[in-house]
């Protein structure tokens, strides 16, 4: 495990740092749980703040290691993927905590402060997926040499469809005003860890699949698989998600 985390900081210092960040908001958060009473949507005010910081840590680290693969990690592009990503993430991830150590809702907000910096979170988040599919296009289009092709295809396949994946549902949940259709509005009841609707559709379904598509890919290869499993694997990835993102809008609950 440190020989790991070790290439991880020497594939990129910036992002690997800013994970053990979100490790420790994580920790934080998973203690707030257990000892702070006080609710948002029928749940615990730092469940939110605990899912993003575990989400923004594996975003972050898988991000790091995907720079191993880029022939040019310092060039200009590879520098802005890597503050943006910096910058969105540590507001998101830090507004998010704020207001759940507050009482208040992060996302969804209609107080003064808090609906002007929804929308603000809305530009980072399209920032972030943007962002990631870019390096994952620069990974395709320049790896690094001698980088085996399957480990490219994996990652640089596993950044785009990601991307374009948590982008898409991301905005529908926006749009929409909330992620569940037809169900009920309290996560109360609903399955942790991810608190899927249980009595409609649910649009974060198809969000955490789709995103995790940067790590599913990889692990095919880590796993021993080759090209031809990997693009079975962004096909299948894809269809899941459309398959998943179709029950939501149909307001039809995949979860138990």
């Amino acid at each position: 495990m440190s020989a790991m985390f070790r290439e991880l900081q020497a594939r990129q210092p910036l992002l690997a740092a800013l994970g053990w960040l979100m490790l420790a908001t994580l920790l934080a958060s998973l203690v707030g749980i257990w000892l702070d009473p006080r609710t948002i949507n029928g749940v615990s005010i730092w469940v939110k703040p605990a899912k993003f910081a575990a989400s923004f840590l594996v975003w972050l680290w898988t991000l790091a290691f995907a720079f191993g693969l880029l022939a040019s990690p310092r060039g200009m592009l590879g520098g802005i993927v890597v503050w943006g990503t910096a910058a969105a993430g540590l507001f998101e991830v830090g507004w998010i905590t704020l207001r759940g150590a507050l009482g208040l809702p992060s996302h969804f907000a209609t107080d003064a402060l808090g609906g002007p910096m929804y929308g603000l979170m809305g530009l980072a988040a399209l920032s972030l997926v943007v962002l990631a599919a870019l390096l994952g296009a620069l990974i395709l289009a320049r790896p690094a040499p001698g980088a085996e092709r399957r480990w490219v295809l994996a990652v640089g396949l596993g950044l785009v469809i990601g991307g374009v994946a948590s982008g898409v549902t991301g905005a529908s949940i926006s749009v929409l005003g909330g992620p569940v259709i037809a169900g009920t509005l309290s996560d109360a009841n609903a399955f942790p860890p991810f608190f899927w609707s249980r009595d409609g559709g649910d649009l974060r379904m198809p969000h955490f699949i789709g995103t995790h598509a940067m790590q599913a890919l990889p692990a095919l290869v880590l796993a021993g698989g080759g090209v031809a499993l990997v693009w079975a694997g962004a096909l299948g990835i894809v269809g899941l998600t459309a398959a998943t993102y179709w029950a939501a809008m149909a307001g039809i609950s995949l979860s138990f």
